[in-house]
């Protein structure tokens, strides 16, 4: 495990965001994205989004080539008192594109980094090029939360689980959905708490995303056969959930 550090200290001068996949002109899950943006401002910056953020995103989204999978970014920066400058942008998926296993290791966040995306990302930069790794953001007695990017996933035969929102760790959008379409995978998803030498024993350990959707997450050793189709089952069943 690394050392103690202080909590990442964002600057909430800059804003929080959202990133979601486009497909064809359509954003996944657009709604409930917008709907976790409206309440981080409602409750950081006491300001009430409304149809101008739709209109921002409308705007950008209108501007996606036919077919083309992009990243929309959604940034809402507090500008004056009481007031929240908006801006969209779309951009090729980057790194997200990238098929295979994600690398991590673990990183002691005291606390965790809290419910909201902040656009102030600098400390978690800095800290994945350090470890040379995805950040995996754990306790100081090994609990696992999250990653620096998406949600963490233990697989332990047919049960599927996953820390609890509790404050500690953004609530996913595609961690929810997840939760919900589980059963028609076949699965028990459920939200438990757990330790890295838990997550080591895992059958496969997967990460979630709204740009990633789901791919597989290794510790140490490689992931199992299971672990490659799982995560293509549940990312296509993300995309087009079972009736």
């Amino acid at each position: 495990m690394t050392p103690l550090e202080p909590p990442p200290r964002p600057a909430p001068s800059s804003g929080v965001f959202e990133t979601i996949r486009a497909e064809g002109g359509a954003a996944l899950f657009l709604a409930d994205h917008l709907a976790r943006l409206r309440a981080s401002v409602r409750a950081l910056y006491e300001v009430e989004l409304g149809d101008e953020l739709d209109a921002c995103v409308a705007d950008a989204l209108g501007a996606a080539p036919d077919g083309a999978v992009r990243r929309l970014r959604v940034v809402a920066k507090p500008s004056t008192q009481n007031a929240v400058g908006l801006g969209a942008s779309l951009a090729p998926l980057g790194a997200a594109a990238e098929p295979g296993v994600v690398r991590l290791r673990a990183w002691t966040v005291p606390g965790g980094l809290g419910a909201h995306k902040w656009a102030d990302r600098r400390r978690i930069d800095e800290v994945t090029e350090r470890l040379g790794a995805t950040p995996l953001i754990v306790e100081a007695d090994g609990e696992v939360l999250e990653t620096a990017w998406g949600n963490v996933w233990a697989l332990e035969g047919p049960r599927l689980l996953t820390p609890a929102a509790d404050g500690r760790i953004l609530p996913g959008v595609t961690r929810e959905r997840l939760l919900r379409l589980a059963g028609d995978l076949g699965l028990r998803a459920a939200e438990e708490r757990l330790w890295l030498e838990r997550l080591e024993r895992a059958e496969a350990i997967l990460v979630t995303s709204s740009l990633r959707l789901a791919v597989r997450g290794r510790l140490a050793g490689e992931p199992g056969g299971r672990a490659v189709e799982l995560a293509a089952a549940i990312a296509a069943a993300l995309r087009d959930p079972p009736s």
